[in-house]
């Protein structure tokens, strides 16, 4: 027997396994490369062609190396590093002591001083308040700038409204539910920011369905309450939703923050750590892991299993400061340096005004009244003297035609009348002009471009997968943390009940687009 099972588990060579391995690499990221530029086959079936392949493939590595996982994840670890952790936990003691129980106070807010009880440091305390205010007030307007990065629906138009709420004033514009939310925040932490978000979102999705079929009961169906919802899960998945490159940089730093975090407060703790390694779907890291021995872990007491359990968190927040701060001073010093100017374009073309079916959107203007134009500036100061009544000269060529309803036509010269509006004594002719601009191509620009992208990716993802990680639902460090320390298992499991309802009505959305786009 055991020699049957030798000769069925020798049947390819190391050599030929690391080749097969290799080439099922090379196989998915093309497809994966090819998802991304298709977009004629519509988001919603490149995320579904993606995700397929990604499965195969991750079955078929596991099972040619014989690794542990299902359903096209597998794990790779090791003892290798362990004892670059075992370093690490000897050193600033006083930081990685306090640094959980200051995620603890981000993630729960004021709850955080019942949930642990007299276990909970009210310097670190207050300290934690201070920090969640921060980031309420500060960092969480700003997570809409990397959104420009992650091509979901929906999302695009959402992130330049997000990032002018961080480029103004934070939180000037705010609806009373916006208020509600943030309160809830400051009292339950992100835990409880998520999930009344979560429940919020799968509130609105219900009720729009439910609206939706009265509307197509009585013959009139309004697929926009449909089309119009914006999915409150989604999957993240690098080249084909998020850049490739700096994606797996991004994702790759978040877990080994995370997971390391927890493995120094483990041999803090003096519990063994058996394995450390990477969780890998298909082709793309997903997780790292840390694996203590848990039977070591559940003998500590509560404050230790505490600081375990949220040590990933907390270094997931830190990293999110790191990265924000990181964010904003390239966002203001570098970025603005990194494009180079395209010239002025018309964008929009008033009805019912001089230019209207002359001038079409999408054409470029190089000339008005005999002056050059290469930016607004120049648009704005050739423009100055334009009298109600006087004959405008413009000369425009068809431009790069990226603007809907653009026209393609030849370089033409035209003279028109402008006229008054709301009884100005300035002459317009009708048209809304924009200046564009464009990544410069020399070799720092893109790299300086890279490094932005990686930096917001990070900032964002940070903050994600330490919220993300506080839900009570089994496997997540929130979980564990409701468990430690809430003796009622009717209230965890109506709370786990509650959050994963709210996250099956948040990916309903997905059925939409599949259905009406």
């Amino acid at each position: 027997m055991s020699n049957a099972t030798s000769q069925k588990g020798s049947r390819f060579t190391p050599l030929q396994k690391n080749a097969i391995t290799i080439g099922i690499f090379v196989l998915e990221f093309a497809i994966i490369a090819f998802c991304y530029f298709a977009s004629f086959l519509g988001l919603i079936n490149q995320v579904l062609i993606a995700i397929i392949t990604l499965i195969i493939s991750g079955m078929a590595i596991q099972k040619l190396r014989a690794l542990h996982g299902g359903y096209g994840f597998y794990m790779i670890g090791g003892t290798k590093g362990i004892s670059v952790i075992d370093s690490i936990s000897k050193k600033s003691r006083w930081f990685w002591e306090n640094m959980p129980t200051w995620g603890i106070v981000l993630g729960f807010g004021i709850f955080s001083y019942f949930l642990l009880k007299d276990k909970l440091d009210k310097r670190v305390f207050i300290i934690g308040l201070l920090s969640l205010g921060a980031f309420i007030y500060f960092i969480m307007p700003c997570t809409g700038l990397p959104l420009q990065f992650i091509s979901l629906p929906g999302f695009q138009s959402y992130s330049s409204l997000a990032a002018s709420a961080c480029t103004t004033a934070p939180l000037s514009n705010l609806s009373i539910t916006g208020d509600v939310i943030y309160l809830l925040t400051l009292v339950f932490g992100f835990s409880g920011f998520l999930i009344a978000a979560l429940l919020l979102n799968a509130a609105n999705v219900l009720s729009s369905s439910l609206l939706y079929l009265v509307t197509a009961y009585v013959g009139a169906p309004q697929t926009a309450l449909l089309t119009s919802q914006i999915p409150g899960v989604a999957p993240i998945i690098p080249g084909v939703d998020i850049p490739f490159i700096a994606g797996i940089a991004a994702l790759i730093v978040i877990l080994i923050i995370h997971e390391f975090s927890h493995g120094v407060l483990a041999r803090m703790a003096k519990a063994k750590i058996k394995s450390i390694g990477l969780l890998i779907f298909g082709v793309v890291p997903v997780g790292a892991f840390v694996e203590p021995e848990e039977k070591e872990i559940a003998r500590l007491s509560k404050r230790w299993q505490n600081n375990i359990s949220a040590a990933g968190i907390s270094a997931n927040f830190i990293a999110t400061i790191v990265f924000f701060v990181i964010t904003i001073a390239m966002l203001y010093f570098v970025v603005p340096n990194l494009y180079q100017n395209n010239g002025v374009f018309i964008q929009a073309v008033q009805p019912n005004t001089p230019a209207n079916g002359i001038l079409a959107a999408g054409e470029q203007i190089l000339s008005w009244n005999g002056h050059a134009i290469s930016n607004i500036t120049d648009l704005e100061l050739a423009g100055a003297n334009d009298m109600p009544g006087s004959i405008v000269r413009v000369i425009v060529s068809p431009g790069s035609c990226a603007t809907q309803g653009c026209v393609t036509r030849k370089v033409a010269n035209y003279s028109i009348a402008a006229v008054s509006v709301n009884g100005s004594s300035r002459g317009y002719i009708g048209i809304i002009a924009y200046q564009k601009e464009a990544l410069a191509t020399t070799p720092y620009a893109k790299g300086m471009y890279f490094i932005y992208t990686f930096v917001s990716l990070s900032f964002l993802l940070n903050f994600l997968v330490g919220i993300v990680n506080l839900l009570p639902i089994p496997g997540f460090d929130g979980w564990r943390i409701y468990k430690t320390n809430i003796n009622s298992r009717f209230a965890i499991r109506f709370v786990i009940g509650l959050v994963i309802a709210g996250l099956i009505l948040n990916a309903v959305p997905w059925l939409f687009i599949g259905l009406l786009h």
